[in-house]
């Protein structure tokens, strides 16, 4: 007898009650979410020893894996006793949740950038010394060659990005720190930039499922994750994009709410408002919202904006204790002008409009297309919704990723320097990927329009998977395009084929050495 033919057996079709087998599979499951949410928790994991009973686990990478393998077992045994479909089990928001987080952490390694940097010590010192200030990893700032990251002010070294991000990632940190840990804080930060994302996944499939059909909605959720920079670049460090992508869908998914119940769109302030103070750049994203808000909620508008205050505050806060000024940040200029939102390391109005254009969108080094063609079907969805008129929302939505076009396309260093993929463009990929609903719903009449869409998606997720593959050297391995910026353009000098050529040479050195 086969084990496909025991299971059978074991696993009833009566929909009213699940076999001996299937409760075993279920207290096995409850029992290593509980391990997993422990693991993740408490870095370094657990050896507990009471009389005989010996009880310990380290590797969390093993125990995820074996609760995404029990979920699905979980959901194929649902299905073979008529409880749900195995399409429905699959299109489970815990299970692409699990599978975000089992996949963005299963890589084993933190991209290190100084773009990170304080994100990553912060929550250190914001849980033993209870400030912002960096001064205890004042040596290991002093080896960066270009410390642009922090800034001295009154004698404390302070971020130059916003903290947000490192309030965000406080949970995980908390026990390891009260632990007394001082090693692992790249796995630390992988961890809460891998939550923080995989978080953003599920809300944008929660809102997607109010807009679209079920199996639409779990496609574009599934290529948010794994096709995007999602995958190859804010899973694996605390960028402030991870922070931002996840209010953005969290403001997303308000607003479809309160297309049923207005008070919701109330409620979108709030989120809107931790995006822009996380990331001030979606100030320019957040125009189309308000706009949409005054014309179709206004009697939310007071709500909307009261919602909004409580970040504001924050941040004005934030910049008099540290900068002095509720108006100063920490890019060294005022918020009321253009060069607040970027930094004081870049400069605006360098790039003509055009130039940075197809850059930004075609060129081999960072252009959205060509690391994402998946999005060139959101470009359908926007000519899909301006043609109905009853897409209101979805109209406003389609002008937020042009509105943070043009001022990335002209920044001077619109390729953001180090990094994989369209980093600048990254936090309109929750708008990118609610446009490409209106597309595909249109699409499943036309079979060879399906073949086309599984190909663009493909090349997304290949192209995306390389970058989440390579464990590399950024530094030593990529190309300084702050140096040479006419090589962006150049393909055997783009991340993904230098990337795809060193991962084929350890796969043949692996190989060799088997043989």
């Amino acid at each position: 007898m086969t084990f496909r033919q025991l299971l059978q057996r074991v696993a009833p079709t009566d929909a009213q009650a699940p076999s001996r087998f299937e409760s075993c599979i279920l207290v096995l499951w409850y029992v290593t979410c509980a391990n997993v949410l422990v693991l993740f928790l408490m870095q370094g994991g657990y050896d507990v020893q009471v009389g005989p009973i010996h009880v310990h686990a380290t590797s969390l990478r093993n125990w995820l894996a074996l609760c995404f393998a029990l979920t699905l077992s979980k959901a194929w045994l649902e299905e073979r006793r008529g409880a749900r479909s195995t399409f429905e089990g699959m299109q489970s928001p815990l299970l692409l949740f699990l599978g975000a987080v089992t996949v963005y952490y299963s890589n084993g390694h933190t991209f290190e950038t100084g773009d990170t940097f304080p994100a990553r010590f912060l929550p250190v010192s914001l849980l033993t010394d209870h400030d912002f200030y960096l001064d205890e990893w004042a040596s290991t700032i002093h080896l960066y060659e270009d410390q642009y990251f922090v800034r001295l002010v009154n004698g404390h070294l302070v971020s130059s990005y916003p903290p947000w991000g490192a309030i965000l990632a406080l949970p995980v940190y908390v026990i390891p720190v009260l632990k007394g840990a001082g090693a692992g804080m790249f796995d630390l930060e992988k961890r809460a930039a891998v939550l923080i994302m995989a978080l953003s996944v599920l809300i944008l499939f929660l809102a997607l499922r109010r807009v679209t059909r079920p199996r639409v909605a779990w496609f574009v959720a599934f290529v948010y994750a794994f096709g995007t920079n999602c995958l190859s670049l804010n899973s694996q460090a605390l960028w402030q994009h991870g922070p931002s992508q996840l209010f953005l869908s969290l403001t997303l998914y308000c607003l479809v709410r309160g297309v049923e119940t207005p008070v919701f769109s109330a409620w979108a302030g709030l989120p809107l408002g931790v995006a822009v103070m996380c990331r001030p750049l979606n100030l320019v994203m957040a125009v189309p919202i308000v706009l949409y808000i005054v014309h179709k909620h206004r009697g939310q508008c007071i709500g909307f904006m009261i919602a909004g205050v409580p970040p504001l505050l924050l941040f004005l806060w934030y910049n008099a204790v540290h900068f002095g000024s509720p108006l100063q940040t920490g890019f060294g200029a005022t918020v009321v002008s253009p060069s607040s939102l970027v930094g004081h390391h870049l400069s605006w109005f360098n790039t003509p409009l055009f130039e940075g254009l197809a850059g930004v969108l075609f060129s081999p080094a960072r252009g959205l297309f060509i690391y994402s063609p998946i999005f060139l079907c959101a470009l359908a969805g926007m000519v899909v919704v301006w043609r109905e008129p009853e897409q209101v929302l979805l109209k406003y939505l389609s002008l937020a990723p042009l509105f943070l076009l043009v001022p990335v396309a002209m920044l001077g260093s619109w390729w953001g320097g180090l990094c994989y993929g369209p980093r600048l463009l990254a936090d309109s990929t929750p708008f990118l990927c609610f446009l490409l609903g209106p597309a595909l719903d249109r699409i499943h009449q036309r079979v060879w329009l399906k073949y086309v869409v599984v190909g663009l998606a493909g090349l997304s997720l290949g192209m995306h998977a390389i970058g989440f593959a390579y464990s590399g050297d950024w530094n030593s391995d990529l190309i300084d395009f702050d140096r040479h910026p006419e090589r962006v353009w150049y393909w055997r000098e783009s991340p993904p084929v230098i990337f795809a050529k060193q991962l084929c040479t350890q796969m043949w050195q692996k190989l060799a050495a088997l043989l």
